[in-house]
């Protein structure tokens, strides 16, 4: 049930954070909303044979304690292999993605598992048929 509960809170989190802002030309608001994230267009990472896709939905204005926020997609293919520059925490929303370490663990994540990444950290994803994680990194909208 707390994993249900999770998995819920998690999606509820990606409706918050998708398309639009709302916001008043008077003031800086304090909280940002973004509607409508379970159903925003991914953009492909542009690799051949790999089937990965992401969108960053949201980014702090912070430069000493950057964040940003989005969503990845991993479909069956080739896998990808990413070597963090940052530290990042991704849920898994929907669906199962494999994610290997190298040199240690391989996890097949379902949908309500965090998979934590130490910055440095050289992960390997792949799928058998398609998962959506939701992350935040500690990283500024253009570092990917």
């Amino acid at each position: 049930m707390l994993l249900r509960n999770l998995t819920a809170f998690a999606f509820s989190a990606l409706l918050v954070l998708a398309y639009s802002t709302t916001a008043t030309a008077e003031s800086d608001p304090k909280m940002k909303t973004f509607k409508g994230a379970g159903s925003m267009e991914l953009a492909s990472m542009d690799m051949e044979g790999v089937n990965a896709f992401i969108a960053d939905v949201v980014s702090s204005n912070n430069p000493d304690a950057p964040i940003t926020c989005g969503l990845f997609r991993m479909e069956k293919g080739d896998p990808l292999k990413y070597t963090y520059t940052y530290d990042e925490a991704k849920i898994i929303v929907e669906g199962e993605m494999t994610i290997a370490e190298e040199g240690g663990e391989t996890f097949h994540a379902v949908a309500g598992d965090v998979v934590y990444f130490d910055k440095g950290a050289a992960i390997t994803f792949s799928s058998n048929s398609s998962g959506l994680g939701f992350y935040c990194g500690q990283r500024t909208q253009e570092e990917l």
